[in-house]
């Protein structure tokens, strides 16, 4: 899993978060025509939108890598994997302290004290659900994060982050853009 960080302060694209990607492709690529033939998109598994959802990439030899992306202000990170499914997320301490709710995030056994704490079990696990490809329609407490292979990232200062990249067989339904495009 390859894991880039951008800030999209001064950015004039549309949707920086997507650039970002874009952004992070071309130099993990390494191909001097994917700027031209590098295609990104959008899709939603439950409604089938190209407006919203899954990120997806298809890179101009025709492979078509994992891919993750979130954004938090003008801080974005993105994560690349050419064979398994990506999931990463980041998001303000201070916010998810501010809307913490156990019962809603924890699974029986996990224990987040800290707004610190708190903020980096939900970055895990919306990492984890985003490689899934259920994102927020799957209830958090029903993943425990001791059964996936999540890290946490070093983040900017106030923003908690964490990507995992799964198994080849885990989360295959859906994932990456190799299934959606």
């Amino acid at each position: 899993m390859d894991i880039q960080w951008h800030d999209v302060s001064g950015w004039s694209a549309p949707d920086p978060t997507d650039a970002a990607l874009r952004t992070h492709l071309l130099r993990w690529s390494r191909c001097e025509l994917a700027s031209l033939e590098t295609t990104t998109g959008r899709h939603c598994p439950a409604c089938g939108s190209d407006r919203h959802g899954r990120p997806w990439a298809r890179l101009a030899d025709g492979s078509r890598p994992h891919v993750s992306l979130a954004r938090c202000g003008d801080v974005v990170v993105t994560a690349v994997d050419p064979l398994r499914p990506v999931g990463v997320d980041v998001e303000e301490i201070a916010a998810v302290d501010a809307r913490w709710d156990p019962d809603l995030v924890l699974h029986p056994g996990e224990r987040a004290d800290s707004p610190a704490e708190r903020a980096a079990m939900w970055c895990r696990k919306e990492a984890i659900l985003k490689a899934l490809g259920t994102g927020l329609r799957t209830p958090m407490g029903q993943i425990r994060c001791a059964d996936w292979p999540v890290v946490d990232l070093v983040a900017p200062p106030g923003l908690a982050a964490a990507a995992v990249v799964l198994p080849p067989t885990a989360g295959q339904s859906g994932s990456g853009g190799s299934s959606t495009v």
